[in-house]
């Protein structure tokens, strides 16, 4: 039988952990995760402008990186 989870017992992750995850998650893999992380964002009222500047940043890095990879890998 599953146990209910009290809010006591639920950790609670701030705001600044979060943007560092999501940021972290654009270097890496910037257009389908970071696109979706941004999204996932934007759609929370606490972190709407924060999800915005991710799914920018998430762009603007992924055409940076097919760029350069375009230039010096010739796909």
């Amino acid at each position: 039988m599953p146990q209910k989870i009290e809010d006591a017992d639920k950790i609670l992750i701030s705001k600044q952990k979060w943007i560092i995850i999501g940021l972290l998650i654009i270097i890496f893999n910037p257009l389908p995760a970071g696109l979706i992380y941004g999204f996932a964002l934007w759609r929370e009222k606490k972190f709407q402008a924060e999800g915005k500047l991710m799914m920018i940043f998430s762009l603007l890095w992924g055409g940076i990186s097919l760029a350069l990879t375009k230039q010096y890998l010739g796909y």
